[in-house]
């Protein structure tokens, strides 16, 4: 005959275990997604090189060289985001919610710039470049990034508010959807850092 203490515990311990077993399979799940897109990545990078083994030169003669000031400037605006984000989950983990909202809000404007810059980038890549390659795969890569940035960010958004809005009711926070969507967002950070080296420095 159980006492009823154990009647208690044994629900709780039940409930904890199913939440860690929930956890382990989120980050799992997570790793699978991140090993498969990164694939997509890489091999966007290996038609890039495809092409340009196919010039004599790259880019091409008569196309003056991407200019890496203003991408330099975007790389570095999403590497403070991304370690904004890292802080930010730190502060939550610590229950400082005020600091993780402050962090994450910093992180999506640094985001925001980012992508700013980016747009201007694949607005303003000359007639010479398009009409080759070089210009036409830069377009590609850096609108397959962007498209997969403006989507993370918008679920960015979406945690922020859902955290104001646990902030302001008392309920606890989701964790593994900050957990989940700072991954994202840390992957989207290194995805650009390879596409940054490949179409702005390595000739």
């Amino acid at each position: 005959m159980t006492s009823y203490v154990e009647r208690r515990v044994k629900p709780k311990l039940s409930l904890d275990r199913d939440a860690e077993l929930r956890l382990k399979n989120n980050r799992l799940g997570m790793n699978i997604f991140q090993a498969s897109w990164i694939m997509v990545f890489f091999a966007m990078i290996v038609v890039n090189w495809q092409l340009r083994y196919s010039y004599a030169q790259w880019p091409p003669a008569g196309v003056t060289p991407f200019d890496p000031l203003l991408p330099s400037i975007a790389t570095l605006a999403l590497l403070l985001s991304s370690v904004l984000v890292r802080r930010g989950r730190q502060s939550l983990q610590a229950d400082e919610v005020s600091g993780f909202l402050a962090c994450w809000r910093l992180a999506m404007a640094l985001g925001v710039a980012f992508m700013a810059i980016i747009i201007y980038e694949f607005a303003t890549v000359s007639q010479a470049a398009l009409a080759t390659q070089y210009g036409a795969t830069m377009r590609l890569m850096t609108g397959f990034h962007f498209v997969h940035a403006l989507a993370i960010l918008a679920v960015m958004l979406w945690v922020y508010r859902a955290g104001l809005n646990d902030m302001r009711s008392g309920r606890p926070y989701n964790s593994w959807a900050v957990e989940g969507t700072a991954k994202l967002w840390y992957f989207v950070s290194f995805a650009w850092i390879l596409f940054y080296l490949v179409l702005y420095w390595i000739r």
